[in-house]
């Protein structure tokens, strides 16, 4: 009986360009949980795994080594003076926690964000069928954290439920609101929100030192990196 994440089927999928390293090749091992193995999702993402719908991943490039599953050790995370600007600056936005509902106006606030700030990416030309799988095809337990202003929906972070903390997924909000760092603020509280539930652990995806889209993750302390098929510190990190 298949009952661990090294007992399951895994593929390694066409190498392709990278989308963070110009110049690079980039390539992925997946798998695709169905409902026998949906259990595994927690322990997946603590191997180092992304999701996106069924489908889990992590880089296995030939020639790099840059993208490194990160987690944030959140009962210990303190904000800096700039998380505690950023989060008076934005004392009156509201966030709720909800079950996923990809209703036509967040596709279209999906689509401008795209517009804005990734209109050359894969995602720029999604049709709403796709992102309606995106946002609602899980294998686990999924929600939504939704920022307000207001009775205004200003952002949405796709994010999954583990026994040991939080996954964020994908993240998108008004691009005409870049000065709020409204991408940021959904961090802070999703950490909030899993120190609230008792959790030690906010998984942020990826961190890629050279790529500005990645980067900042480091900003965001006591960071752990998957490395070696191992957690270890952030300032350990080779």
């Amino acid at each position: 009986m298949r009952t661990r994440p090294d007992a399951l089927d895994l593929y390694l999928m066409q190498p392709g360009p990278c989308p963070y390293l110009p110049g690079l090749t980039e390539q992925k091992v997946m798998t695709v949980l169905d409902d026998f193995t949906a259990p595994l999702s927690p322990l997946l993402t603590q191997r180092g795994f992304r999701r996106t719908q069924h489908m889990f991943y992590r880089q296995q490039c030939p020639a790099c080594r840059a993208c490194i599953a990160s987690r944030l050790k959140a009962k210990e995370f303190r904000p800096g003076e700039s998380f505690k600007k950023l989060l008076k600056k934005n004392k009156h936005l509201t966030y709720s926690i909800v079950q996923p509902d990809a209703m036509p106006a967040l596709y279209d606030l999906f689509t401008r964000y795209l517009s804005a700030r990734h209109k050359d990416g894969e995602m720029a030309k999604m049709p709403y069928s796709d992102f309606l799988a995106m946002m609602e095809d899980s294998p686990t337990d999924t929600r939504f954290l939704v920022c307000r202003d207001g009775e205004k929906t200003l952002g949405v972070m796709l994010f999954d439920e583990m026994p040991d903390g939080t996954s964020a997924v994908y993240s998108f909000f008004e691009p005409d609101q870049e000065k709020r760092s409204l991408g940021t603020w959904m961090i802070l509280k999703l950490i909030e929100y899993t120190t609230g539930t008792d959790r030690p652990y906010v998984y942020l995806g990826f961190w890629v030192k050279n790529s500005p889209k990645m980067s900042y993750k480091a900003r965001f302390q006591p960071l752990e990196l998957f490395v070696d098929e191992n957690w270890i510190e952030f300032q350990a990190a080779p």
